[in-house]
This record gives structure tokens, C-alpha cells and sequence, in this order.
């Protein structure tokens, strides 16, 4: 059974566990809400139904069609993601009278792992870098099931047939929608043009947020405002000053983390090499989107042009 970091805390037998996973989750727009599926081994083979079957009406003793959906096999694979947090025992001696120093320097790591995982969700790619798992961009790059892009030049403004297009390619309606606080503020400015309010309202944890197509907004921080566009794609998390917009489904056949047991800490108390402690933060996890037509986006949004109808 699925379930988030916050969830998967309450069942960690180590206090230094629970209260790792507890930290990794909190403030953040991504892993406060996405589930993850507990897998054996390094990888999870499944099938993604790209094209449904057919059914027909037929007369009395005609011959009957079979038809079956197509079906294409994806590899979602489990990668080590963690960092080490060393205290040196000088330093804890002398200045823990002002600072819990031990305690900073986890805190630290634990936001540097929290970030690495938020950044790899939008824009990790497998096949330029083999450490990291594929992200969203990459998982959702089929312009027939889940792909709208905002122009075909090397950047568009958004235009909002655009966001109501990519809502509708969503089968049964997304979950939430996720997209820079910039994106955010631009479609606010469009719809106080036309004398029209994003709505407010608590989403199911109880925070206050704009809502779309009754959708909730979350803006994420690690949606860059400066991705590039090729032929009104997305291209590149940096080098132009371009957007994207995703709504998207957590768990079920949409998106989902994928992970070898939860996040991790083994503490070295003595350091051979220098005088000092560590705690290692380790986490064998990946991403896989199951149903292409459960989430999708609209790529190649020029931020410094004002959204249109």
C-alpha cells in the first residue's frame, strides 16, 4: 500500500527515523502529499496502456473484431539519493552553550536532500545523468496523451485555452496543479484584467490556496522560471526564461514515489579520518507514472509576457 513520508513516520522503529522522515516531508509542496510504493529489488517493470481497446455494435451472425489495447513496458528504477552530516567535536564542545550545533548541521542535510528530491521530481532525466530518476518532465512528454505546448517558437505566453486544454487531457480531472509562483501571479494579474479572482479555499491538509477548475494550486519553488523551449518544447531547466504548468494525480496510476524501505540514518559516532561524528541520510527512491493520461502539463510558457485568454 502506498503511503506519504508522513504516514510512513508513524511506523519507523527509530526515533532518529521518524524524525528525519517527519523533517523531509514538512514545507514541502511535493512529499507533504506524494505517496510512495514500497518495492523489492532496484527497478519496477508495468505496462502503460498508451491506446484502449475498441468495441463495436455488430448485426445478428456477424463476424466480431477482437481488438486489444496497446501496450507499452516501462522500467521505473530505485536510485540512492542521501548526504552525510558531520559534526566536529571541537566545535560542539566549545560553541553548544549558543547552538544545538549537531542538530543545525542535520537540519541542513536534511533540507539538502528534501531540495535534491524536489528538484530531480520536475527535472531529472535518466539519460543525461544515470544517479537520478526520471522526473515529471520526462514522464510527461507524449503530446497525444499529456503534452500541450504554450507556442511553437522558443517560448509562448501562456494562453489560459492553453491551461484549460492540458485540464482536459486529464482523465477524470487532476488532483492538483503545480507551476512557479511567478506562473502563479501572472494568471492572477490576467484574471484581475477581466475583473475575476483565482477562488481561495482549505485543501485536504487545511492550507489556504488559490483553486482552478477545482483544482488546488500549489506553487512550487522548484519550478524554475528559467527553463528553455525548442520548437515550443520544453528543452532545458535553464538558459531562457520559460515555465511549465502540471496537473497531476498522486498515487493509484498516477504519479507515485517509488522506494527500497523509507528514508534512512545510520550515526558514526567516532569519524576515523577526523575528529568528529556523522549521521548518514540514505534513501533508495524513484518516481513512475504509471497511467499517461492521469496527469499533464503545458511547457514552453514565456514568464516575461502577460498571460492571455
Amino acid at each position: 500500500m502506498a503511503m506519504t513520508l508522513v504516514e510512513a513516520s508513524k511506523y519507523s522503529q527509530s526515533e532518529l527515523d521518524r524524525e528525519v522522515i517527519y523533517r523531509l516531508a514538512k514545507d514541502s509542496v511535493i512529499l507533504e502529499r506524494l505517496p510512495f510504493e514500497d518495492v523489492v529489488g532496484n527497478a519496477l517493470v508495468y505496462d502503460t496502456i498508451t491506446t484502449d481497446s475498441g468495441a463495436d455494435f455488430y448485426n445478428v451472425n456477424e463476424e466480431w473484431v477482437q481488438s486489444e489495447p496497446t501496450v507499452t513496458q516501462a522500467t521505473a528504477t530505485i536510485k540512492i539519493l542521501g548526504g552525510d552530516a558531520d559534526t566536529d567535536n571541537f566545535i560542539k564542545a566549545t560553541r553548544s552553550n549558543i547552538i544545538d550545533v549537531q542538530q543545525e548541521v542535520l537540519e541542513n542535510k536534511i533540507k539538502a536532500v528534501r531540495d535534491k528530491f524536489s528538484t530531480t521530481f520536475i527535472y531529472g532525466d535518466d539519460s543525461s545523468d544515470t544517479k537520478s530518476f526520471d522526473g515529471l518532465h520526462v514522464l510527461l512528454s507524449d503530446t497525444t496523451y499529456n503534452t500541450v505546448h504554450a507556442g511553437e517558437t522558443t517560448g509562448t505566453a501562456l494562453s489560459m485555452a492553453k491551461l484549460y486544454e492540458a485540464c482536459d487531457l486529464v482523465r477524470g480531472g487532476g488532483q492538483a496543479i503545480l507551476m512557479s509562483k511567478k506562473m502563479r501571479r501572472l494568471i492572477q494579474i490576467y484574471l484581475d484584467s477581466i475583473g475575476e479572482k483565482m477562488p481561495q479555499d482549505r485543501d485536504n491538509y487545511g492550507k489556504l490556496v488559490n483553486w482552478f477548475q477545482n483544482m488546488p494550486i500549489y506553487a512550487d519553488d522548484f519550478i524554475l522560471n528559467t527553463e528553455t523551449a525548442s520548437s515550443g518544447a520544453y528543452a532545458a531547466a535553464t538558459g531562457g526564461n520559460c515555465s511549465s504548468i502540471f496537473i497531476v494525480n498522486f498515487g493509484g496510476n498516477g504519479v507515485k514515489g517509488l522506494q527500497n524501505g523509507a528514508p534512512q540514518t545510520v550515526v558514526f559516532p567516532d569519524l576515523e579520518s577526523k575528529d568528529g561524528s556523522r549521521v548518514r541520510i540514505k534513501w533508495y527512491c524513484g518516481l513512475m507514472l504509471k497511467d499517461l493520461r492521469l496527469s499533464a502539463k503545458v511547457d514552453g510558457i514565456l514568464t516575461t509576457a502577460a498571460v492571455t485568454a
